[in-house]
C-alpha cells in the first residue's frame, strides 16, 4: 500500500463539452458535434477531416489581450485551463508550496513548429518573426505556465505518444509519493493542428465517415479531437493545511510497454492485461471491486482489439465498460485526462455513461450502450495506445 493518500481536489478543464468539469454531466448525454478542418494558414487538408473541437473558449474573454498575441492555441488552452480553475490556487501560495506543473502531450505546440518552418521556406527566413521561435518546442504550453504561475517546485512535459496525459497523472502521483513535493497540477494537452492530423491521415487512422466506434468491428477510424484537462493532486496533509475539500483519491497507478505491438503491430494483450491487474494490485483490492471500466478504445481497430482481450484475460465477470472518446475524439495526449474527467463525472453521479446505439464489439466487450444508474466506488481509467505504451489509473469515490 502506498504510504501517502492522493486526492484530486480542483480541476480546470476546456474541453468540447465547454469549460470546467460541470459541463461533463450534460455533454454525456448528448451525441457529440463535429466540424470539417481544412485550412490552415500554410497548409490544406485534402479532404477535410471531421473533428471535435473545444467548446466556449474564447482566449480573449477568459484571458484578456495583454499577452495573447505571441501565444498559439495550445498555450491558450492550458493558460485558461489554469485560468478557470486553479488560477487562485497557484497565485494565493507561497514559493515553497506552489503546487509544480506536469502536463502530457503527444504533439505540444507542433502547429507552431510547423509553421515556423513553412514560414521560412514561402517567405523566407529574414521575414520570420523572431519572437515566434518560443513556440516551437514541445514544452512551450508548459513553459509559459510556468512563467506565469512560478512554478518553482516542478515544471515537467510528459510525451508518450497517445498515452501522454494519464502517464503525467502516474508521473505526479509517484512523484508526491516519493516525498518530493505535496502538491502537482496535472494532466494533458492536445491541439488540434494541420501536421498531426494529416499523420494520422496518411497511416490510415482517420475515420473516413466522421464516426468514432469504440470497440467496433465496422469501425473505420477515428476522429480527431482537442481539449486541455488539468487536475491538483493533494496529498492528505496538504488538503487539510489548505481546506481543500477531496473529489476523488487516486489509489493506484501502473505502465508497461509491449514491445510486439510497437515494433510489429501486433499483440495479444498480455501486457495491457497485466497493467489492468497490477493497477487494482497497486491499490490494494480485487478485480471484483472495479465499478467500471474507462477504456481508451476510439474506434482503432488494432488498439481496441488489443484493449478487448486485456480486459476478458482480467475480468472473469462482466465488469461495464464505458469509452468516453466516442463524446470527445480521440484527442492524442490529452485522452488520458478527460477520460479521467468524464469518469469522475460519472463517480460523482452514480451512472456510467452510455455511447449510443448498440453494435457488435471485440470479445463481446460488455461496452455500456445505454446510461446505466449505478453507485460505483472504484473505477479504471485504462489506455493502450499503438506505440506500445500502456498505463491506468484507479480513482475511488470520495462521499
Amino acid at each position: 500500500m502506498h504510504s501517502k493518500k492522493i486526492y484530486i481536489t480542483s480541476s480546470g478543464i476546456i474541453s468540447s463539452f465547454g469549460i470546467g468539469l460541470n459541463a461533463f454531466k450534460e455533454g454525456l448525454s448528448k451525441p457529440p458535434v463535429t466540424s470539417a478542418f481544412k485550412d490552415f494558414e500554410f497548409h490544406s487538408l485534402d479532404p477535410a477531416i471531421s473533428c471535435i473541437t473545444v467548446n466556449g473558449f474564447d482566449p480573449v474573454a477568459v484571458l484578456g489581450k495583454k499577452g495573447l498575441r505571441l501565444k498559439d492555441h495550445a498555450t491558450k488552452l492550458i493558460l485558461g485551463s489554469f485560468e478557470q480553475g486553479l488560477k487562485e490556487i497557484m497565485e494565493h501560495t507561497d514559493d515553497d508550496n506552489r503546487p509544480g506543473i506536469c502536463v502530457g502531450t503527444a504533439f505540444g505546440s507542433v502547429q507552431s513548429i510547423g509553421d515556423f518552418l513553412s514560414d521560412s521556406i514561402v517567405n523566407g527566413v529574414n521575414i520570420v518573426n523572431p519572437q515566434a521561435f518560443a513556440n516551437t518546442v514541445i514544452n512551450s504550453p508548459t513553459g509559459n505556465t510556468n512563467i506565469k504561475f512560478v512554478a518553482r517546485n516542478l515544471s515537467t512535459t510528459v510525451s508518450t505518444g497517445f498515452n501522454s496525459g494519464i502517464d503525467a497523472l502516474i508521473y505526479a502521483f509517484n512523484y508526491m509519493q516519493r516525498g518530493y513535493i505535496e502538491a502537482i497540477v496535472a494532466g494533458g494537452l492536445e491541439e488540434l493542428s494541420y501536421y498531426s492530423m494529416l499523420g494520422l491521415q496518411r497511416t490510415g487512422l482517420i475515420s473516413s465517415t466522421g464516426k468514432g466506434l469504440p470497440f467496433s468491428k465496422e469501425a473505420d477510424g477515428v476522429v480527431p479531437g482537442e481539449g486541455c484537462a488539468l487536475f491538483l493532486f493533494d496529498t492528505e496533509e496538504s488538503m487539510k493545511t489548505n481546506n481543500r475539500t477531496p473529489v476523488v483519491e487516486v489509489v493506484g497507478t501502473a505502465s508497461a510497454f509491449d514491445p510486439s505491438l510497437a515494433q510489429n503491430g501486433q499483440s495479444d494483450g498480455d501486457v495491457a492485461a497485466h497493467v489492468l491487474s497490477e493497477v487494482c494490485n497497486d491499490a490494494g483490492i480485487s478485480t471484483n471491486d472495479v465499478g467500471f471500466i474507462a477504456s481508451s478504445a476510439s474506434g482503432n481497430r488494432l488498439t481496441d482489439s488489443i484493449e478487448a482481450a486485456a480486459i476478458k484475460k482480467v475480468f472473469d465477470t462482466n465488469v461495464p465498460v464505458t469509452a468516453y472518446k466516442a463524446f470527445t475524439g480521440e484527442c492524442y495526449g490529452v485522452s488520458g485526462a478527460l477520460n479521467l474527467a468524464c469518469a469522475i463525472t460519472d463517480l460523482k453521479n452514480g451512472q456510467i455513461s452510455g455511447i449510443g446505439n448498440s453494435y457488435s464489439c471485440f470479445n463481446s466487450i460488455p461496452l455500456v450502450f445505454s446510461p446505466i444508474k449505478k453507485d460505483n466506488t472504484f473505477c479504471i481509467v485504462n489506455s493502450v495506445s499503438c506505440d506500445g505504451n500502456c498505463s491506468a489509473v484507479l480513482i475511488k469515490n470520495v462521499e
